[in-house]
């Protein structure tokens, strides 16, 4: 009789008492004995006690009843079965807790968006595309894309240094390499992956071309060339710049459009003409030949510009500007991609091929490092007026030379500058060091890699989000990622470790 006067009990609460958030409030019966029983046991004395009239109704009913499409369009809402078997102070406990978790919920997008825009602004990349899970709102701001380039122009630009085990030129073993930003503002400094390869070696070699706005353009050792964006993981060919070498990458403000100069590789010792790639475009390079102001600069430009790879050209004024090389002697040359056409050749304060051009906020450098293998000094210019071309000394370093020899025997070094500051970068081979001095000629750091062969290639990064039309969409297509990007899962890119292997499960399914 316990049971049945129980099981009639459910019953009528099953289809009178459930109120509509699920929960019980007036009828005294569970609290006392609902503890001492589970739902299956309530589910079965509800079988028993209907069997004779229709069970086949009332199972196809709560079956209904569970179905997650079909709950919206019951009469009654179905009840919380963790609920119905536990005692009132469980009860009350998730209650608070649903009460806590709706104000959290609420609180999130309480905050002023003026507020949230100057903290979300300041934050790296990958911590930012982890804020956009936080909610609508939030994600809503971190993806508009005033946001976005906001949010770049606020990024630091680091220098690269590339990674790589030291193995022989002639060797076919593979190795880890990686292409990593050094953010020297940090002690011990910040390294964080930008590219990296799981097969690597000589023969297998790549070379980055430029660097612009969260872009890298890159050759690989099949000689085709990439771009691609390492903060978004999106990538893709340009086939058009195959057989050429590239000049710069720049963006052309009056379009929208990212643009290429570059010349074609030809077996004769001058160049006749250069050309135009806009990335993206199923176009073919236009030739723009060699559009000058003077015919006075055409001889420098049939010799060819200084390729990026070597001379990265620095864009100020709405201009490019390239160093001084051994074609230039002490000259700069400067190039209007609007009118695509060069229009100056500046003086220079050295004529050392090895100069290169730094952007020191808005103020255009020139660094120098040594004429030979045997580094002691660097130098740093800045242009002071820009019409007539006035450099000025801002510094002169005197490298630490004799605390340098006192920790390696090596005697060669390379000295690169990396920073407004005046912040140097010297490497030294067997064992390969890796030193850092500022501008005064103090030893600040010192670092070696076990077997690592560390590099400055002469590039700046900038991470961006912003999104480019000319990366194809994979529409959750499975795509074999490219070898500059397959490394990143080894160097632990990223940290949650679910992620990783899913994706690397991903690559072997490809």
């Amino acid at each position: 009789m316990a049971k049945q006067r129980f099981g009639i009990g459910l019953k009528w609460h099953f289809n009178d008492a459930i109120p509509r958030n699920g929960i019980v409030a007036k009828h005294s019966w569970h609290s006392g004995r609902m503890s001492n029983f589970s739902f299956n046991s309530f589910r079965r004395s509800i079988s028993r006690q209907d069997s004779p009239r229709c069970p086949k109704s009332l199972a196809k009913r709560r079956r209904r009843r569970l179905h997650p499409a079909k709950a919206l369009a019951s009469r009654h809402c179905q009840p919380n079965h963790r609920l119905l078997a536990a005692d009132p102070e469980t009860m009350r406990k998730a209650g608070r807790g649903r009460r806590a978790r709706g104000e959290r919920r609420a609180a999130a997008p309480s905050v002023p968006e003026e507020l949230l825009w100057e903290i979300l602004v300041r934050l790296p990349a990958k911590d930012l595309l982890r804020c956009r899970a936080v909610c609508r709102s939030w994600r809503r701001l971190a993806t508009s894309a005033d946001f976005l380039l906001a949010h770049h122009r606020l990024q630091p630009s680091l220098p690269l240094v590339s990674f790589h085990r030291s193995i022989s030129r002639l060797s076919r073993e593979v190795t880890d390499a990686s292409v990593e930003t050094f953010d020297l503002r940090h002690s011990p400094p910040g390294r964080r992956p930008v590219l990296a390869f799981n097969d690597y070696n000589q023969r297998h070699d790549f070379t980055i071309h430029a660097s612009c706005d969260g872009l890298l353009l890159l050759t690989l050792a099949n000689h085709r060339f990439y771009i691609c964006n390492p903060a978004t993981r999106q990538w893709t060919i340009l086939p058009g710049l195959t057989g050429g070498t590239v000049a710069a990458l720049y963006l052309h403000r009056p379009s929208g459009e990212y643009r290429v100069l570059f010349w074609k590789d030809v077996n004769t010792s001058t160049i006749d003409a250069y050309y135009v790639l806009t990335v993206g475009s199923s176009e073919k390079p236009r030739c723009i030949g060699l559009p000058v102001s003077s015919e006075s600069m055409k001889p420098f430009l049939t010799r060819g510009i200084i390729s990026a790879n070597e001379h990265p050209p620095v864009m100020l004024h709405g201009c490019l500007h390239w160093g001084p090389g051994s074609f230039f002697h002490r000259r700069v040359v400067v190039f209007d991609p609007v009118v695509e056409s060069f229009i100056r050749l500046m003086p220079s304060p050295t004529a050392f091929r090895e100069a290169k051009l730094h952007d020191m906020d808005g103020i255009l450098g020139l660094s120098r490092t040594g004429a030979d293998m045997i580094v002691t000094t660097a130098k740093l210019w800045e242009l002071q007026d820009y019409d007539m071309g006035v450099w000025s000394l801002k510094y002169q370093i005197k490298l630490p030379v004799l605390e340098m020899t006192s920790i390696t025997d090596s005697k060669y070094y390379y000295a690169t500058v990396v920073s407004k500051n005046g912040d140097v970068l010297i490497r030294c081979r067997n064992p390969w060091y890796m030193f850092h001095c500022d501008s005064k000629g103090k030893l600040v750091d010192k670092f070696l890699w076990d077997g690592v062969c560390p590099d400055v290639i002469g590039h700046w990064f900038k991470e961006s989000l912003v999104s480019h039309a000319f990366f194809p969409m994979q529409d959750g297509v499975c795509v074999r990622e490219p070898r500059f990007f397959r490394g990143l899962l080894s160097v632990l890119f990223w940290e949650d470790k679910e992620k990783v292997e899913d994706l690397g499960n991903r690559l072997k399914r490809a």
